[in-house]
């Protein structure tokens, strides 16, 4: 099982996502995060991993939910605690991510893919709070 946490952050009605950098080129985004290390809270989890990914710091971070699927990587169970996140700085991708975009709940006439637990779980509480 993989158990990680991820971030959500919202600009002018849009999420942020990602699309990793991986030999097998998926297509699919998903929110900036990772696996804890050793001794890390969620909230110092996000701090490092968001820090290292796209170049923002948390400021704020409030618990959405935990949600539970297939890893569309690796094809084994995944766990995500998720964050709605408040950041400062500018977007600069690093570390392991290949590119970024902001998506609206319009992502797929856009022709962007999004991996499973952002479509059927993030977008749409995201969507049913008014956020995008």
């Amino acid at each position: 099982m993989i158990d990680k946490v991820g971030g959500i952050i919202i600009k002018n009605k849009k999420v942020l996502v990602v699309r990793k950098k991986t030999k097998e080129n998926f297509p699919e985004f998903i929110i900036p995060g990772g696996k804890r290390e050793t001794g890390e809270t969620d909230v110092e989890t996000l701090q490092r991993e968001i820090q290292e990914e796209v170049n923002l710091k948390v400021v704020k971070a409030e618990y959405v939910d935990e949600y539970e699927d297939i890893a569309i990587f690796e094809k084994v169970p995944i766990v995500v605690k998720v964050y709605l996140c408040e950041v400062e700085g500018e977007v600069n991708v690093d570390n392991e991510i290949k590119e970024f975009c902001w998506i609206d709940k319009d992502y797929k006439k856009n022709g962007i893919k999004v991996a499973s637990i952002l479509e059927k779980f993030v977008l749409p509480e995201l969507i049913r709070r008014k956020l995008i």
